[in-house]
């Protein structure tokens, strides 16, 4: 029999449990002992720091208030050598030191200690202390000192290791003590682990162990009657497989009526049972597999190689990725053609070995109805797809038509731009007529200079750079935005300005814009500042059709619950309110030659493109129309 290791048997475990328990319950000991005394030392370095802080205050007061310097020098030398203290230092309510016996000069003085340290790391351990000196409520000062816990270090250390050297001392009498009586109470063991590896090698009739009253002697004559009991029980068995066998007769009737597929596998990997239905549904006859590798007849190749690796840790274990689960898999059947099967497996133990046994179902009509549906699936989702290309396409006609209706608005708007550019042209063309007047006149009279003749041209090269830059402003304007962008609200506020400013001062409107500070915009900033134009133009239509005498426009800009928000304010009598909740429809108007698109455009714009809202209300003595829109990123610089 091989030898045990000491802590592998009864004794030594119990010898080292013992041992380990006890070294436990010491530790405890030592450290609550510990815990105590530096718990009844702390509170006596507090005691005797508090009776003697007094004293020193009252020695030092006198000479403090006279400034007696030599007095607290020696009271303070007198006191450090009979009072047990590591340094004491007298300084004044500014922080100057007046005495000082034990503490450097130069190094800063301690604060007070909160409490006593348990395990004190420093080589000189001490209590620092900081106590007021005052005089009739009055600061003179403060004192500190520090005691020292040079003999309380060295009493715990003493103590501690006096507790360890009782413990060392006791664990090892308690060892020998312990094998000795572990010795006493296994002696039966040895005749007692012989006789049960008799038994367990087939001989049920071993040699009868040694009895007693004690608990090892009980234990073998528990021995002995177990020993009686496993040859009955032996009988008993015999007579059990006989009905077992009787048993498995009935279970064989039942596997045959089964409509699934029943086979068994040895720990080989040898088929070893095959029911009818097994028959039925692979093609094989049962005298045919009876004996033969169940994977090479039945499996696919592409399964073989994952059996072939996992195969040995089944025959050892019982255990596999197929075990105690159903599976979906292909077998072959007789005729070489591969079926779709569930596949429910376990392990069964039997005579020392690992069997296994698997119920096997045809599921190739549930197969085709999956494919079936999966094919409904992806025609539905085809379908989908469709259906979402149909609403892109919805979506991309609605803007492309959209982008119809803006451009009609601006369109409709050109009228408005053409007299506004006739105004911006006026002047300047009446220069230029002017300017080639005289310069023919000029000619006639023989007085053209080649100097005039280059300040001329150069007078009409002005004029006809400013013509062109209208024109550049007016066809930007007319650009449609390809995409949303940050934009800078101020900026297209001014160029709706600049577009109609001849024509208001034609009709003597005056615009105003109030703002404390500009604001980023995210949106199409030409088609936000066709918007304002048109609001520009209506306020401008109904102050000239109410014949205001002095009509204003007031364009205000501000933030408000993360929106930019445009107010265009005019003193053209207002919006009957009859009409206040039409305005924004196609086609409605109140023009004699109006469209009715401009307002409509201006909501789809502000309100579909740019996820804002515009509103519209009546004030006194005119009307005034709110453009919000999502504040953006800030401009860069």
């Amino acid at each position: 029999m091989k030898r045990m290791n000491p802590w592998q048997t009864v004794r030594g475990r119990l010898l080292f449990l013992a041992v380990g328990f006890e070294a436990i319950m010491l530790t405890v000991l030592i450290t609550n002992s510990i815990r105590l005394l530096h718990s009844a030392m702390s509170s006596q370095v507090q005691t005797q720091a508090q009776q003697f802080s007094p004293v020193l205050i009252a020695a030092l007061t006198a000479p403090l208030i006279a400034r007696d310097y030599a007095t607290m020098q020696a009271v303070v030398d007198e006191s450090r050598t009979k009072g047990g203290l590591d340094y004491i230092v007298v300084v004044d309510r500014y922080g100057h030191r007046l005495a000082s016996n034990g503490w450097p000069a130069d190094m800063p003085l301690q604060e007070s200690s909160k409490e006593l340290s348990l395990f004190e790391s420093k080589i000189d351990p001490r209590y620092d202390v900081i106590v007021p000196i005052e005089f009739q409520q009055q600061s003179l000062g403060k004192l500190h000192f520090g005691v020292d816990l040079s003999q309380i270090v060295h009493a715990r250390q003493v103590l501690l290791i006096q507790g360890v050297g009782i413990a060392a001392i006791e664990i090892l009498l308690s060892s020998v003590i312990l094998l000795f009586l572990g010795f006493w109470l296994t002696r039966h063991m040895k005749s007692l682990t012989q006789a049960s590896l008799e038994v367990a090698s087939g001989n049920l009739s071993p040699p009868l162990v040694p009895e007693g009253d004690d608990d090892v002697g009980k234990l073998g004559a528990a021995f002995n009657i177990m020993s009686r009991v496993i040859k009955e029980r032996v009988n008993e068995l015999t007579i059990a497989k006989e009905i077992a066998e009787a048993s498995e007769a009935q279970l064989r009737g039942i596997t045959h009526s089964a409509n699934d597929a029943i086979l068994m596998m040895d720990h080989q990997g040898a088929i070893s049972f095959w029911n009818p239905a097994a028959e039925q549904i692979l093609g094989y006859r049962s005298e045919e597999v009876l004996g033969c590798n169940l994977h090479n007849l039945l499996a696919p190749e592409r399964y073989l190689v994952d059996h072939t690796s996992v195969f040995p840790e089944f025959q050892r274990t019982g255990c596999g990725h197929a075990v105690g689960k159903t599976l979906e898999i292909f077998a072959r059947k007789k005729d070489g053609m591969e079926i779709p099967v569930a596949l429910s497996m376990s392990a069964v133990m039997l005579n020392g070995k690992w069997h296994s046994m698997g119920i096997m179902r045809d599921i190739s009509e549930i197969k085709h109805a999956q494919e079936q549906l999966t094919l409904k699936q992806k025609q539905l989702e085809s379908l989908n797809r469709s259906l979402h290309n149909r609403v892109q396409e919805t979506v991309t006609e609605l803007r492309h038509k959209d982008q119809i209706l803006i451009s009609q608005g601006r369109q409709a708007a050109m009228g408005e731009m053409i007299g506004n550019i006739a105004h911006q042209w006026r002047q300047p063309l009446n220069v230029l007529a002017l300017l080639i007047a005289d310069i023919q006149c000029t000619q006639q009279e023989n007085e053209l200079t080649d100097e005039y003749m280059n300040e001329s041209a150069a007078t009409a090269n002005l004029l006809i750079q400013k013509m062109s830059s209208t024109i550049n402003d007016f066809r930007n304007f007319f650009c449609p935005d390809k995409e949303i962008v940050a934009f800078s609200a101020m900026v297209q506020i001014k160029l709706a300005i600049n577009m109609v400013e001849a024509a208001f001062k034609n009709n003597s409107i005056s615009i105003s814009v109030e703002a404390d500070s500009d604001c980023t915009l995210q949106g199409f900033p030409n088609e936000y500042s066709q918007v304002l134009l048109n609001l520009l133009n209506n306020a401008k239509d109904a102050i000239v059709d109410n014949e205001t005498t002095k009509g204003q426009i007031i364009i205000t800009l501000k933030e408000q619950d993360d929106m930019g928000v445009v107010t265009v304010r005019d003193n053209g009598g207002g919006i009957p309110e009859a009409i206040l909740n039409k305005i924004f429809e196609p086609y409605f108007s109140t023009k004699n030659l109006g469209t009715g698109i401009g307002l409509y455009m201006s909501k789809m714009i502000i309100e579909r493109n740019m996820n804002g809202h515009i509103t519209a209300k009546s004030i006194e003595g005119g009307s005034e129309l709110s453009v919000s829109t999502p504040l953006g990123k800030n401009l860069p610089g």
